[in-house]
C-alpha cells in the first residue's frame, strides 16, 4: 500500500481530509454534493473502495462504475510520475463516460501540454476505433491528456482519440491527440469527433505535431450538434497533404460553432510539411461558423474558396490575405 501522505490521520480518512478534498476540487472550479473517487494508475487497486488516496482505484472503469449519475460525483485521476508509463490510465477498449454530471479531474501540475494525468490505449493491444467517448451530459473534464497511439499495431481502420456525443460538457486544459503512431494515419482518423450540442472546450491543445498526417484528411470532425464553442484553444497538425483540413464541419451542424481567441497551426519548416490551402472544410450548415480574435499559421486561408458560412469578426476591420480582421458581415474567402 502506498504511503498515505495525503491523509491527516495515519491513513484514516477523516472530516479534515474530506474538507481538503473539497478544497482541491473547488480550486478546479467545482463544489459537489456527491462522492469523490480517486484513481492512481500505478499504485491503486480495483479491490479498493476508491474513497481516499490510500485506497484509490487503479482504473477509470472501476471509478466510473462506482459513480452515481446526476449528483456531481468527481473522479480524481492522479499523476504518479513524469514518465508516461507510470502515470497513464491505459485502456484495452473504448471507455464510454456515460453518466450525466460525473466529472473527471486530473491531479497534476496542469501544464498546457502533456498533463501527467494521462489516458491512452494500452501498449499491449492495437489501437482501436474510439479511445474515449463522452456520451453523458453536463460533465466537466479538466487537466487530462488523451493520447491514441501507444503500442499500435495498425487497426487498418479509422480511429478517433476522443468522441463527444453528449451535451453541455466542459473540457478545460485538456490535450486531445489522436494519430499518435504512423500506423494510425488512415483515412478518416482524427483527434476529436464532436456531434453533441452546447459543449465548451476551453484552453485545450487539440491535434499533434509529432506524427505526419499523410493520409488522414482532418484533425477535428464536427459532424452534428448546435452551439458548440472553443475558447482560447490551440489546434496543431503536421501534414504533407495540401487538401488537409484542421476542422471539417458537416451540413448537419446547427445554429453556430464559435471559435474565440484560438490559434491554428500547420507546422512548417520540417520534413515533408506543406501549407494546406484551407483551414476549415465546410459546404453548408444550418447556421454559421463565428471566428473572433483567431490566428492561423501555415494555412493559406481559413477556407479554400469563398464561403458565406464562415464569418470573421473583430480586430481592426481590415481584410488581409488571411482574412484576419474583418469586422462584420463579410464572408471568409
Amino acid at each position: 500500500m502506498p504511503s498515505p501522505s495525503l491523509l491527516t490521520n495515519g491513513g484514516v480518512y477523516t472530516y479534515a481530509d474530506r474538507d481538503a478534498v473539497n478544497a482541491l476540487i473547488s480550486g478546479q472550479g467545482l463544489l459537489t454534493q456527491g462522492n469523490v473517487f480517486w484513481v492512481r494508475p500505478t499504485n491503486g487497486s480495483d479491490v479498493n473502495d476508491g474513497k481516499s488516496p490510500a485506497s484509490a482505484f487503479q482504473t477509470l472503469g472501476a471509478a466510473l462504475a462506482a459513480c452515481v449519475a446526476n449528483q456531481n460525483d468527481v473522479v480524481l485521476l492522479c499523476a504518479e510520475g513524469n514518465a508516461a508509463g507510470v502515470t497513464t490510465a491505459s485502456l484495452s477498449a473504448n471507455l464510454n463516460w456515460s453518466k450525466d454530471l460525473v466529472h473527471l479531474i486530473g491531479v497534476n501540475g496542469a501544464p498546457f501540454i502533456g498533463q501527467r494525468s494521462r489516458i491512452s490505449n494500452s501498449a499491449t493491444v492495437p489501437a482501436f476505433a474510439n479511445l474515449f467517448t463522452v456520451s453523458a451530459n453536463g460533465c466537466r473534464i479538466q487537466n487530462i491528456e488523451f493520447f491514441q497511439g501507444a503500442g499500435s499495431t495498425n487497426p487498418s481502420a479509422a480511429s478517433t482519440c476522443v468522441t463527444v456525443s453528449g451535451q453541455r460538457n466542459h473540457f478545460v486544459n485538456c490535450q486531445i491527440s489522436g494519430i499518435g503512431d504512423t500506423t494510425l494515419d488512415d483515412a478518416g482518423s482524427n483527434s476529436l469527433t464532436l456531434s453533441g450540442s452546447e459543449n465548451t472546450f476551453e484552453g485545450c491543445y487539440i491535434g499533434l505535431d509529432t506524427i505526419i498526417r499523410a493520409t488522414s484528411v482532418t484533425e477535428v470532425v464536427i459532424s452534428a450538434g448546435a452551439r458548440n464553442t472553443f475558447l482560447n484553444c490551440h489546434f496543431e497538425t503536421y501534414t504533407s497533404g495540401s487538401t488537409f483540413k484542421m476542422v471539417s464541419i458537416n451540413a448537419a451542424c446547427d445554429r453556430f460553432i464559435k471559435f474565440k481567441n484560438c490559434e491554428f497551426l500547420a507546422v512548417q519548416n520540417i520534413s515533408s510539411a506543406v501549407a494546406p490551402t484551407g483551414l476549415i472544410g465546410i459546404t453548408t450548415m444550418n447556421g454559421q461558423v463565428l471566428m473572433t480574435g483567431c490566428t492561423l499559421y501555415g494555412f493559406a486561408q481559413y477556407t479554400t474558396a469563398d464561403n458565406a458560412y464562415v464569418q470573421m469578426l473583430g480586430l481592426d476591420g481590415t481584410a488581409t490575405g488571411h482574412l484576419i480582421g474583418i469586422t462584420q458581415g463579410v464572408d471568409a474567402a
